[in-house]
């Protein structure tokens, strides 16, 4: 069986209609170290796809650069599913996640490559931001620009996965699924991919990600989909990024973090235990007013029955 290292590796980039913004997120991943990275970028069908086709032939040229405009609007969920299997089906062993949007360090690729060289079984991904979905208290320390740690949260601003754990853990949850469900309980179905990639690591007991206490990326789309300007401004509006090309990484556990770090650390801890007794209370409440609902229901057939003469309903 072939190690891990053995396979070739990819970039995924989605992109829709924010053409300065692309071309910026594609110059600033020219800058990355690039060779055997095949790049796969998915374009929505907008009447700015053949702009976003050449940005991508003249800011990548020379790179081994895959680019489809897709058949149909696929929508922030399905459209990084099927590029990120597209490139694990071309036989990626780690896939670098990237959308349009997205301002990265030069050392982004890396990274990606010392979390593959580096890998540890309970590691599910690399976060190239740390901190939680929706989280506006997002840790970047430009201090400490070598030290990464163990996490238990995810966001969606670039992550590098291996095909190990795509398949395993992350591709059967990715799209959700159909659920009556609403408020925290429906967090894992309906919310989005990453959150329910955050809800996996959240109440995991053993997987973690790894996480860079300096950012390898931020956020340059002030709105979007699931984005207000308000909110952007208050979590990327002062985030510094990662800015030297060479860096020498170090794994760090929490407690020997500086503490300002690890107290950033300890505290996104309590907001994800907060988050999972939200969930846990969503669903004991919505179960709790199924079945109460249920037995009034049968209460009511049986009632019925009996006015009419027919046998009562089963136990």
């Amino acid at each position: 069986m072939p190690k891990a290292t053995d396979f070739p590796r990819s970039i995924t980039i989605t992109a829709m209609d924010r053409l300065p913004l692309f071309r910026q997120t594609l110059m600033m991943l020219a800058a990355n170290p690039l060779d055997g990275w095949r790049i796969f970028v998915r374009i929505e069908p907008t009447r700015l796809s053949g702009e976003f086709v050449a940005a991508v032939e003249e800011l990548l040229a020379g790179r081994d650069c895959q680019v489809e405009v897709n058949p149909t609007r696929f929508g922030v969920r399905h459209n990084p599913f099927f590029a990120i299997e597209a490139a694990f089906a071309w036989g990626s062993g780690l896939n670098l996640h990237l959308e349009e949007d997205f301002c990265l360090s030069p050392d982004a690729t890396a990274m990606a490559l010392w979390f593959e060289r580096n890998h540890r079984a309970h590691w599910l991904l690399l976060s190239l931001l740390a901190g939680p979905c929706a989280s506006a208290g997002l840790l970047s320390n430009p201090d400490h620009p070598e030290l990464l740690f163990e996490a238990r949260t995810f966001n969606s601003l670039g992550f590098a996965v291996r095909r190990k754990e795509w398949y395993g853990l992350l591709r059967g949850i990715w799209l959700g699924t159909e659920t009556s469900l609403t408020g925290h309980g429906a967090m894992r179905h309906r919310w989005g991919w990453d959150w329910a990639v955050y809800g996996l690591l959240a109440a995991s007991r053993d997987l973690r990600s790894v996480q860079p206490v300096l950012a390898r990326a931020s956020h340059t789309g002030r709105t979007g989909t699931h984005s207000t300007a308000q909110f952007h401004d208050e979590a990327f509006g002062g985030l510094q990024i990662n800015h030297q090309p060479e860096v020498a990484y170090r794994l760090a556990a929490v407690h020997e973090l500086p503490y300002p770090v690890a107290s950033h650390i300890r505290q996104m801890d309590e907001r994800t235990d907060h988050i999972l007794q939200l969930e846990h209370l969503s669903l004991l409440t919505q179960a709790s007013l199924t079945s109460i609902a249920c037995s009034r229901f049968r209460a009511f057939c049986l009632r019925v029955a009996k006015r009419l003469g027919r046998v009562p309903l089963p136990h």
